[in-house]
């Protein structure tokens, strides 16, 4: 795939989560997908891992939003920097224990690099 067409797949996964479109996201990756969350000590498989993820985003903040403002495609890597907001209104998991809502804002910055495997995310590493 074409540099433009590797970074058109990362860009649809982030249009599909702000549709709130997790069945549209799951359909970009592969069947043997692998996400690894290194800050949470979490590994997800599979579109299902996939949806379980970005569901626990919308679960602490339904109306959470990403933004990205730097991709980067190198061969069939892509590495992006974006931002999610949302505001704490349900229980946020994390690998110390659920953290209750708090109604405050949060924005978080991410940095992630994604491997495209015949035009799907085969790799996020986040």
């Amino acid at each position: 795939m074409s540099r433009d067409e590797n970074a058109t797949v990362i860009q649809l996964l982030f249009d599909t989560f702000n549709r709130r479109d997790l069945a549209g996201s799951s359909l970009l990756v592969t069947q043997d997908f692998e996400l690894v969350d290194v800050p949470a000590g979490y590994t997800f498989h599979g579109p299902d891992g996939l949806l379980q993820w970005l569901q626990g985003f919308l679960t602490a903040g339904p109306d959470a939003k990403a933004e990205v403002f730097n991709t980067i495609v190198e061969g069939d890597w892509v590495a992006t920097e974006h931002v999610g907001r949302f505001t704490h209104t349900g229980p946020l998991i994390t690998p110390a224990g659920e953290i209750a809502p708090t109604g405050r804002n949060v924005e978080l910055q991410f940095g992630e690099f994604y491997h495209i495997k015949d035009g799907k995310i085969g790799l996020l590493r986040a």
